[in-house]
């Protein structure tokens, strides 16, 4: 149980170090030379863990989404509508990117491999499988537009939070993801949601804007 504990301990700092490094310089400019000196471990003890560079990123790519999706999926509630969970749930998940440091890192890491990585694209998949689900809940509700398709709705929404994560940590660190994500449904929500569920969902939205300033 020593043994085991010890190693679980030098794999544990070998992703911590790891993150550290992606966050602050970016996966290709992170060598596993400088992993190893972040960690204060040698090549050998490394290598017991992880064959390359790309099994470590692995490794923090399923551990950053397992908190992303986790995120998403505790944000449902089933005596709320679909569509308030859909945007419910984008706000939690913008919450957890900002407060964990091994989320952020695994959405850059998503950003460097893409389909690259077995991982990063199951993660989109997961991803893309868990919002539609949730769009065919909203469309079986009637609270999406007629004239939409729901493949549609899925590819655009998801699109549009990714690309929303990506310019808030290229510009502003990450920090303002939340106001970020609120941008974009502001503009998405009227082409998607019927006309008697949007002003419910523009007031839903606001709300949400409005604990936004207030945390600023």
């Amino acid at each position: 149980m020593v043994r085991q504990a010890r190693s679980e301990a030098t794999r544990r700092r070998i992703i911590d170090s790891a993150v550290a490094l992606i966050n602050e310089i970016g996966y290709p400019a992170a060598g596993l030379a400088d992993i190893i000196e972040r960690a204060e471990l040698t090549k050998g003890a490394l290598y017991y863990h992880f064959e390359s560079k790309e099994a470590v990123a692995t490794a923090i790519i399923e551990e950053g989404m397992d908190t992303i999706l986790g995120a998403f999926r505790s944000a449902s509630r089933p005596s709320s509508p679909a569509m308030e969970n859909i945007v419910h749930g984008f706000f939690v998940v913008a919450d957890a990117i900002m407060a964990d440091r091994m989320a952020q890192a695994s959405c850059r890491l998503l950003r460097t491999f893409g389909g690259f990585n077995a991982a990063a694209k199951a993660t989109y998949g997961i991803l893309q499988d868990e919002l539609a689900d949730r769009v065919t809940s909203a469309g079986e509700q009637g609270e999406l537009r007629t004239d939409v398709d729901a493949d549609a709705v899925v590819s655009t929404v998801l699109a549009s939070m990714f690309g929303a994560e990506l310019i808030s940590s290229a510009l502003a660190d990450g920090r303002d993801l939340r106001r970020r994500f609120a941008r974009a449904l502001e503009i998405l929500l009227p082409a998607i949601v019927s006309e008697e569920s949007l002003e419910y969902y523009r007031e839903f939205l606001a709300r949400q804007s409005m604990r936004i300033s207030s945390s600023s």
